[in-house]
């Protein structure tokens, strides 16, 4: 029985010890470069390899691998307020972001933003609903802020080709 516990004891410290040396094993570096100003992002690297870039004058230097995006954020300025969209995905062409030794990967995302309507219809009831997709086809949410408040929801006019007003509303969050 002892003989049993031991044989398991040293197996778990072998595996335990090839685990850490393959985590910790120096890797070759790649860079990110993030087009878009005001830009955070999340990325995950494996099981738990989590890294934080932000756009800016010089690529970000990562290990080279394959990477998802994890949460988002784009923050501007415009007249002295600042507006903050984030994303959680889905996350389009960044859901495998390939980083190769030596190389510099281009991240093409954020504005110029789609506003795209999904319209669904069940019985006599139709729901109107919107998404917020960037270049690289990544999701935002569609709570954005305005100096760290958010905006109330906006309007909907449905109008014919007269221009006459047929329904209007307004957008709720949740």
């Amino acid at each position: 029985m002892k003989i049993k516990k031991k044989n398991i004891w040293i197996s778990i410290g072998i595996i335990a010890a090839v685990v850490l040396a393959f985590h910790y094993y120096p890797r070759q570096q790649g860079y990110i470069k993030i087009d878009t100003a005001g830009v955070e992002m999340q990325l995950h690297g494996g099981w738990f390899s989590k890294t934080r870039i932000a756009s800016g004058a010089e690529p970000a230097t990562v290990k080279a691998r394959v990477y998802s995006a994890g949460r988002m954020s784009i923050t501007a300025k415009q007249d002295g307020d600042t507006w903050r969209i984030n994303s959680f995905g889905p996350w389009g062409k960044l859901a495998k972001i390939k980083v190769k030794e030596n190389e510099t990967t281009v991240l093409e995302l954020g504005p110029p933003l789609l506003i795209k309507p999904s319209i669904r219809k069940s019985s006599s009831l139709v729901s109107i609903g919107l998404s917020i997709i960037g270049q690289a086809g990544e999701h935002y949410s569609t709570t954005i802020t305005k100096n760290a408040r958010g905006l109330p929801a906006p309007g909907l006019k449905i109008v014919d080709e007269a221009g006459n007003v047929l329904a209007s509303g307004k957008f709720e969050y949740g």
